[in-house]
């Protein structure tokens, strides 16, 4: 190990500003352990993803690779500036309960659409069929046909007594008080 190839890196934020003293790196360090760096010099209590730039390149590979490639070129007798930019998290919580399901359709859902008193609750389905549903009793109102093939969308008037659906061969239907009154 003594003849491990090594740099001096400075790890700057994306303003230039630097994070804390120049550090001798072995060469063969990746992206990684530069991370564990990078959240140990900020105090991050939360570990944060980091991209690394050297000369506007991002840093993919170990720190050797970077430096041979012929993109970035680094004197040894120089201090190497190395750009730390924290990454975007995004914290997604599944979805791990189901409070209701109404059964009805023969075929898949595809599109839902509350009424807009929140009273009803139209879906089309792969079945051909719009059924209207009351949403306090979780009970079917009226089942209605006309169309050819799957509803892909549903849209209540903002009056709430109608509804346009439209099926995947461009068909459009209206609905008026429960009943289709034209397709």
């Amino acid at each position: 190990m003594e003849n491990e190839e090594r740099v001096l890196v400075q790890l700057q934020n994306e303003e230039g500003e630097s994070l804390g003293a120049p550090i001798d790196l072995p060469l063969d360090i990746t992206p990684e352990k530069l991370q564990t760096i990078c959240n140990a010099l900020q105090k991050n209590e939360e570990l944060l993803p980091y991209a690394f730039y050297i000369h506007n390149l991002e840093l993919t590979g170990c720190l050797r690779e970077a430096l041979q490639d012929g993109k970035s070129t680094h004197s040894t007798e120089k201090v190497l500036d190395i750009i730390c930019q924290p990454q975007a998290v995004f914290r997604v919580r599944a979805v791990t309960r189901c409070t209701s399901s109404i059964p009805g359709h023969s075929e898949a859902v595809i599109a839902v659409s509350f009424s807009p008193d929140g009273r009803q609750l139209a879906s089309g389905s792969g079945d051909t069929t719009v059924r209207f549903w009351d949403v306090n009793t979780e009970t079917p109102l009226h089942t209605c046909k006309g169309h050819s093939h799957w509803i892909l969308c549903i849209a209540w008037a903002s009056d709430g007594k109608k509804l346009a659906s439209g099926c995947k061969n461009s068909q459009v239907c209206s609905f008026s008080g429960l009943m289709c009154i034209a397709c």
